[in-house]
């Protein structure tokens, strides 16, 4: 295996917003000091297996980190604020920004830098987040090389299997783990806003977790629901859900 430069830092990102009356925290900086709310529980799995493989960083230019989670053979979707550089005030060039699938402390499954990307319509980056700003926080980075072929990568679960109560598994890399996949499973689905556009769950996070998958084990497989892209006061999850990002309706274009 390969080893994994450890010049990554954690990305800076802030901003509010409301929601059913509940503050709603935009990502916020990494650090080794957990939420109050965050569960002991949440496990470390082992990157080499499938779909944890298909799970990684976006490393940006050393200066942050976020999760992100391959969706098609050389497509990394993770949250469109990951990919601002709030430090100059534009978008990272694609080149500048690396996926790293299967990061497990010193190894790693596979490595390809961004050629391409595409920031969800409508997306504006701010430090004030609106409800409708929230759910346009997605974005799809193209490889240089096809990492899903060998890795696999996450089919999208139409919206429409998405329902109050529904299990789900959280996953990502956060601040105090950076280096390790950690994963809460049995949390569950407490709401949808805005047309399935947005899902509200009892899945904790913290920063770090920006971008990483809202998973479902179905019958047939593991499916990717959505993206953390927000948390409430309670550290629950907000993510954008498949409904935003489907490429039968927004059209992945290159």
């Amino acid at each position: 295996m390969s080893k994994v430069s450890r010049l990554f830092l954690s990305l800076l990102l802030g901003g509010l917003c409301v929601l059913a009356g509940q503050f709603v925290l935009a990502a916020d900086k990494s650090s080794s000091a957990l939420h109050k709310n965050y569960p002991d529980a949440r496990k470390w799995v082992s990157s080499q297996q499938y779909p944890w493989r298909a799970i990684g960083r976006i490393n940006l230019a050393g200066y942050g980190h976020c999760t992100a989670t391959l969706v098609a053979e050389d497509v990394v979707l993770t949250a469109a604020h990951c990919l601002w550089n709030s430090r100059v005030g534009r978008w990272y060039p694609p080149k500048y920004v690396t996926f790293v699938a299967g990061v497990e402390k010193e190894t790693f499954q596979g490595v390809a830098k961004g050629v391409a990307m595409q920031i969800a319509p409508g997306y504006k980056y701010s430090k004030q987040n609106e409800m409708n700003k929230v759910k346009r926080d997605w974005a799809l980075l193209k490889l240089s090389r096809p990492l899903g072929k060998q890795l696999g990568y996450l089919p999208l679960l139409d919206a429409k299997g998405v329902f109050q109560g529904k299990s789900l598994v959280q996953a990502g890399y956060r601040g105090d783990r950076a280096f390790v996949l950690t994963v809460q499973s049995g949390c569950k689905v407490k709401a949808l806003h805005d047309g399935n556009r947005l899902l509200q769950s009892n899945c904790r996070t913290t920063g770090g977790d920006s971008g990483g998958p809202v998973l479902s084990e179905e019958k047939d497989g593991w499916y990717l629901v959505g993206l953390h892209s927000g948390r409430l006061e309670t550290d629950e999850s907000l993510a954008v859900t498949t409904e935003n990002f489907a490429p039968q309706k927004v059209g992945w274009k290159w």
